[in-house]
């Protein structure tokens, strides 16, 4: 009964996230509602629409990106962060409820803002590893206290009004969470290497655009230029840049949450933006319109009807550009699994482990050590230079592998006896090639050159691979048995024509 109570009650967290994005959504909707029955200049209802358009698209980054991550803490940073985004404008409620009712709208902008610069400041503390380090624990340890401090004064000044002094030191306090959270990832990123360094690289676009984004956005309401501030806000990217950062590092389970929902977003803002900047260039034309707010708001929701179509021709387009390559590289291993059994010759297996998958993969290096008398022999290598001609069968290179009985990361094992390769060169991962008890090979493989990491469905390729050329090798073994069987047969044959030969004449 105990054991089942925490499954039961992870099966609602699914259901918890989606309604938080719901009501995440119900500022924006309601806003454009209120829009709509007043008479609102067409320019801020376009941007009304605009914003519950693109508040729809952060909600389902939020929400697929915390179940795809499983509640880590990194993937539940996106979720309020990106929801936060989506919520705008939170303080909606505090003006539209009744006086002795206020509170409750402000305690929901205070939630959101908490929320948003929470959100922020520990991807930028916990990036990519999921863990502060160094001096920065302690910021994270506090990080709760300050995000609650920030949503107080966020909620005090709107409670009176956006009371002066309180805004003040609520945009001091923002300001003073970014620029933290820069120091701390700038030093998270001097001590990134290989696949952390990936994942930051990303980190970097979302911090530059987010912060460079909240500057004009500030100088844009000094100067009055309310509209245009509000599409620079809602059309801020960097929830997005945030969440592929978690894709690509292999943070957020990408079977859920795969590369192709970003380039979906990504693309399907384009027909946004420029929807949105039709409606500045022609907003004046359009107040001298009868029915154009009303029109205006008719056209913004077919079009979000219609993005459903948008998403079929965008997933034929980025089949067709974004992952070709990476199709091909999958379907011409697939095809290698195929056609392994059929293999005449060693060389011919030897050289599709090795050059085959060094070409498809793009990856740094490859080689493969075949088993000996003496232990493992290098037989076939691509990029790779420095390797030593032969392996101790004990050697961790050869050891873990063999026990383990798959891809192995050779980071996790211990450091092998023999001088390796350093640098772009040295092997990052191997794979053994068995059957039964007996070890036929290890063939050992690079780094990508594009410094994505080795996903899960390259690695289980990889296996079928391994296996497949597991069964060659015995095939192969078969083939030689037969061969020597016929030399023998022929050799008895001829002796035993000999034998009958001599035979006959003392007869």
């Amino acid at each position: 009964m105990n054991q089942s109570t925490p499954k039961r009650a992870g099966a609602y967290f699914p259901i918890l996230a989606i309604l938080g994005a719901l009501i995440a959504l119900s500022f924006p909707a309601l806003k454009l509602a209120i829009d709509v029955g007043a008479s609102t200049p067409s320019a801020l209802l376009t941007a009304d629409a605009v914003r519950l358009v693109v508040s729809i698209v952060a909600a389902v980054v939020a929400c697929v990106t915390l179940i795809g991550g499983r509640y880590a803490s990194l993937s539940f940073a996106v979720y309020l962060f990106a929801l936060s985004r989506a919520a705008q404008p939170a303080t909606l409620w505090a003006i539209l409820l009744p006086r002795g009712w206020t509170w409750i709208g402000v305690m929901a902008a205070a939630l959101i803002a908490g929320s948003s610069i929470y959100g922020f400041v520990a991807l930028c503390l916990r990036m990519p590893s999921g863990e502060a380090v160094g001096r920065w624990r302690p910021v994270n340890r506090v990080l709760p206290v300050y995000a609650a401090l920030v949503g107080a004064l966020y909620g005090a000044s709107a409670y009176r009004g956006f009371w002066l002094d309180a805004y003040a030191v609520f945009a001091a306090l923002i300001w003073l969470g970014y620029l933290v959270g820069l120091l701390a990832y700038l030093e998270r990123r001097r001590t990134a290497v290989g696949e952390e360094l990936l994942r930051t690289r990303w980190v970097a676009v979302a911090i530059f655009v987010h912060v460079a984004i909240e500057a004009t956005f500030l100088a844009l309401n000094i100067h009055g230029r309310t509209v245009l501030s509000v599409y620079l806000f809602v059309l801020n990217p960097a929830p997005y840049a945030f969440a592929y950062a978690l894709v690509r590092g292999r943070i957020v389970d990408v079977r859920v949450f795969g590369g192709r929902a970003l380039v979906y977003t990504a693309l399907t803002s384009v027909p946004i933006a420029g929807f949105a900047v039709l409606d500045l260039l022609f907003a004046k034309e359009l107040e001298s319109v009868k029915l154009a707010s009303l029109a205006e708001a008719g056209v913004a929701v077919a079009f979000s009807f219609w993005l459903q179509s948008l998403h079929r021709k965008i997933e034929r387009l980025v089949e067709r550009v974004f992952f070709a390559r990476r199709h091909h590289a999958h379907a011409a291993i697939e095809q290698m699994i195929v056609a392994l059994p059929f293999v005449e010759r060693p060389e011919t297996l030897e050289r599709m482990l090795v050059e085959d998958v060094y070409d498809l993969l793009e990856i740094f290096c490859a080689a493969i050590y075949c088993s000996v008398d003496r232990g493992f022999e290098l037989r076939a290598a691509a990029g790779c230079e420095g390797l030593p001609p032969i392996l101790d069968p004990d050697d961790p290179l050869v050891l873990y592998p063999r026990s383990s009985r798959s891809l192995v990361a050779l980071r996790d094992v211990p450091t092998s006896r023999v001088a390796l390769p350093a640098g772009d060169s040295a092997p990052a991962f191997a794979l053994p090639i068995l059957g039964g008890n007996r070890t036929y090979a290890i063939v050992l493989y690079g780094e990508r050159r594009s410094a994505e990491p080795i996903d899960a469905e390259e690695e289980r390729l990889l296996l079928r691979l391994a296996h497949g050329a597991a069964n060659a090798y015995e095939h192969l073994l078969l083939l030689q048995r037969e061969r020597e069987i016929g030399a023998l047969r022929s050799r008895l044959d001829a002796a035993a024509a000999a034998g009958a030969a001599t035979r006959t004449p003392h007869s």
